[in-house]
């Protein structure tokens, strides 16, 4: 009978398997006014591998599968334990939930979706008989929303809810969303202060639902709600006349308002509503925040996040509580959002920066850790806690990672962001479909092979993200004679007739270059190669440091550099390379050299980016500061 049972269960998670939705996310009820330029197509397991497939597959199962979701996430909302004095509570149950729907589609793993449905089913079953979902006692009058941070856990369930429609085909999970919304729509109105409560994702939840389910309540409250706590994040106003909330004169540094995430998730939602209702100054905050990050001096940091104590700070002060993992996940969504809008694979730059550094050393190499933020200088550390904000933003945005691949184009074609391994068919529209292959081992090298097998010979036009980085790129078709290619435009194009099993090789180079530093950084450099950051690693560099403890003021002799090695320590196909120094007092005068080890940034000992050179050394500046 044991035996039987077993087949059973076997055969019942395999047709689990099977009948699972394939990672497409459902269409929208509402179709909006503005047409992306580039619209997403998301992979899955089976199609996508290299760095960022292993990265999202040790996320998914050494830490979403891991984690104590009864104790951390689920009590609170049973028990509903009274607040103690000064205690600011938030759970993060949504975000858990919104990545769960991501990974359920990403890997069509029955034991994924199966924990994720439990979720929902169990968070569900502690509503009240008035709709209220929380984690705090019931007040007269429920008045507990009106507390920091009911709100933000019921606006990241809303979308959790939303979202496992989207990707999983959950009906179920639709209605309960409205529900959840309905209730906030019902008492959000009588809270005497809105600009007391956290509502980082309450816009960007209500527009989509707004969108899956067409009814206008939900964009009207998006669009034309007072929202946003004043005292601590930003100004509370509304969505569609928001233009100047972490203003201060001309820079991001308002008192009280410029905190990054919370700024950042609303020129993201802000796009949202844009799509809807396509008004051009909706984008003005986006156009301002953009323009402040990337200037020089600006607030964007060289590993590709931003947020010093959470908020915009052009010192570039990299250490302690800098690069809030909240902050790298909502730049990367927005930079998404505003790619597909444009087109400009540009923005793609920015990406893939901070996946690679910020992102990815946020991440334990084990797996199983998170870090609330990720200095550039000094040691980092990981959140004791599995819930909160910045562990879940960290989730969601991973479970995003795989629907940034690839594009369609508005004419029919494809355009190629980042470089992994990966293999994915594509629906071009009129029936005809091509499948497009990438053989790479990126980050590691520059090369990049793409075989492209159309469903019959077609023309359509194939659009490539030149990386800024590189000076100069090749490119050969069917290894015919490779043509030069420039960065620095939105995409590079090739429009042709392709035949079934046609190959595409093209070649960036990756050289070291310095990149010179701005505001505390001035006068050092930091190492780069590629799209990623080098530091200096307290594991590969322990006897060092035992004499010379600040590394950052260590002189490095840039002509000792050689190529790469392999370096598996951090992370498979990860590469270091050994430099000669000297203590910045001597200046090389008489003293003999040291050996200092770099590393790539996501080396979770690392403790310094920035070095000095010596004078008249070749440095640049970063590519990504566009003025």
């Amino acid at each position: 009978m044991k035996s039987l049972l077993l087949g059973v269960s076997g055969l019942l998670a395999l047709l689990v398997m099977v009948v699972a939705p394939a990672r497409a996310i459902e269409p929208d009820a509402v179709k909006p006014k503005v047409v992306d330029a580039l619209r997403s197509v998301p992979l899955t397991k089976t199609e996508l591998s290299g760095e960022i497939g292993r990265r999202i597959d040790d996320l998914i199962y050494k830490n979403f599968m891991v984690i104590d979701v009864e104790r951390d996430f689920l009590d609170p909302f049973r028990n509903r334990p009274p607040l103690k004095e000064g205690e600011r509570r938030y759970v993060g149950l949504g975000k858990v939930i919104d990545a769960g729907s991501m990974f359920s589609a990403y890997t069509g793993d029955p034991t994924v979706r199966a924990r994720t449905a439990k979720l929902i089913d169990s968070l569900m079953k502690t509503r009240d008989s008035d709709g209220y979902v929380g984690h705090m006692p019931v007040e007269p009058g429920a008045r507990q929303n009106y507390r920091n941070w009911t709100l933000h856990d019921q606006e990241y369930v809303v979308l959790s809810l939303v979202d496992h429609w989207r990707y999983c085909g959950d009906k179920k999970s639709l209605e309960y969303a409205r529900q959840v919304a309905d209730y906030v729509l019902t008492t959000f109105p009588k809270n005497p202060s809105p600009d007391t409560v956290c509502t980082a994702g309450l816009p960007e939840a209500m527009l989509t639902l707004y969108g899956c389910t067409g009814d206008a309540r939900y964009l009207q409250f998006a669009a034309d709600a007072r929202y946003g706590f004043c005292h601590g994040e930003t100004e509370c106003c509304t969505l569609r006349q928001w233009d100047k909330g972490p203003l201060d004169g001309r820079t991001l540094l308002r008192d009280l308002t410029s905190h990054v995430y919370v700024n950042v998730a609303r020129c993201y939602s802000q796009t949202m509503l844009y799509r809807y209702e396509p008004e051009d100054k909706l984008l003005d905050m986006s156009r301002f925040v953009m323009k402040e990050l990337t200037r020089r001096g600006g607030c964007l940091f060289v590993i590709g996040s931003a947020s010093d104590g959470e908020r915009f700070s052009y010192t570039q002060n990299g250490r302690g509580d800098t690069s809030e993992s909240c902050v790298t996940a909502y730049l990367i969504r927005w930079f998404d959002s505003l790619m597909r809008l444009d087109g400009d694979l540009r923005r793609g730059d920015l990406i893939e920066r901070s996946i690679y550094n910020a992102l990815f050393a946020a991440q334990e190499p084990a797996g199983r850790r998170i870090r609330y933020f990720t200095p550039f200088e000094g040691p980092r550390g990981y959140f004791h806690l599995d819930g909160f904000c910045c562990p879940g933003n960290h989730r969601r945005i991973v479970g995003q990672l795989p629907e940034m691949v690839y594009y369609q184009t508005q004419d029919g074609g494809v355009a190629v962001n980042l470089f992994t391994e990966s293999k994915k068919t594509i629906d071009l529209g009129g029936g005809r479909s091509a499948t497009i292959q990438q053989k790479t081992d990126y980050p590691t090298s520059g090369r990049v092979t793409l075989t492209v097998t159309p469903s019959e010979v077609m023309e359509f036009p194939l659009r490539l993200r030149i990386p800024r980085w590189c000076p100069q790129a090749t490119l050969a078709i069917n290894g015919e004679t490779p043509l030069t290619v420039s960065p620095g435009g939105e995409f590079h194009e090739i429009r042709r007739e392709w035949k079934p099993s046609d190959s595409v090789t093209f070649d960036m180079p990756m050289t070291w270059r310095w990149v010179r530093g701005h505001g505390m950084q001035e006068g050092r450099a930091a190492l780069m190669r590629g799209p990623v950051v080098y530091c200096i690693g307290a594991a590969a560099n322990a006897e060092l440091l035992k004499k010379h403890p600040d590394p950052g003021d260590l002189v490095i002799d840039p002509a000792s550099l050689g190529e790469p090695v392999a370096d598996a320590a951090v992370r498979p196909n990860g590469l270091k390379v050994t430099a000669k120094a000297w203590p910045w007092a001597s200046r090389g005068q008489g003293a003999p050299p040291l050996d200092v080890v770099f590393t790539e940034f996501v080396d979770p000992t690392g403790v310094a980016t920035y070095v000095h050179v010596p004078e008249g050394t070749p440095t640049v500046e970063d590519e990504l500061l566009t003025d």
